[in-house]
């Protein structure tokens, strides 16, 4: 799964290289192969442990491999209501899901390279920063007054939970999405609102780049 495989065409493909993009330009990283490229053939992902969307690691030696598994229904939301022309109710839970796999995908490769451990409390946690950094880019594409509280209450406190999940793996959603919320209200405040973008731009990289204790620090100290 680190090898490019089969490349997925079409309108989900573009939206999940559209999103991979923006996120490397905001955190200035290296381009990576398109994201699409390490998707999981639906054949291979019925043998695979695990339901719904996500992301796979393996490692063997000093070989990590990545696939990212997309679920059939975001497929088809997305489908139904491209998100680059309008973001709603209707595609927001399956761009938000595309979005969070996408950014494990990066943050995994990058953590990868960088030869850093990365925590599944710290990767949920980036994913849902992103999912919101992302989601108010494609709002204010076509939106005015895309900023708003309501946003992040649909985001980090209006979702459901695949089923089945063990209680040690809700709670972990849980807490992602409250820390989550936390950190990108500061962000409104503190830069959005006052649309300093290039100082929004220094933060979110600086946040990208820490471990788990230095984001939970960074997220505790907020008044």
């Amino acid at each position: 799964m680190s090898e490019p495989g089969t490349r997925v065409h079409g309108r989900v493909g573009e939206i999940a290289v559209c999103v991979q993009r923006h996120l490397e330009s905001l955190y200035a990283l290296d381009p990576e192969a398109p994201v699409t490229d390490y998707l999981v053939p639906p054949g291979v992902v019925a043998h695979l442990p695990g339901d719904g969307s996500r992301t796979i690691v393996a490692q063997q030696g000093g070989e990590v491999s990545v696939g990212v598994v997309l679920d059939k229904s975001v497929g088809a939301g997305l489908e139904r209501a491209d998100p680059r022309e309008r973001l709603d109710s209707s595609n927001l839970g399956s761009f938000s899901t595309l979005t969070e796999e996408v950014s494990h995908f990066l943050y995994l490769l990058f953590r990868a390279r960088s030869d850093r451990p990365v925590t599944q409390l710290e990767l949920e946690l980036q994913g849902e920063v992103d999912k919101y950094l992302v989601v108010l880019f494609f709002r204010g594409l076509y939106e005015e007054g895309a900023l708003s509280e309501r946003l992040r209450q649909l985001l980090f406190a209006r979702y459901e939970l695949l089923a089945g999940l063990s209680a040690e793996s809700s709670e972990r959603y849980h807490e992602a999405s409250r820390l989550a919320n936390r950190y990108c209200g500061w962000l409104e405040s503190r830069y959005l609102a006052r649309r300093n973008h290039e100082a929004l731009a220094r933060e979110t990289r600086r946040f990208w780049r820490l471990g788990q204790r230095e984001k939970l620090e960074t997220i505790a100290a907020i008044h």
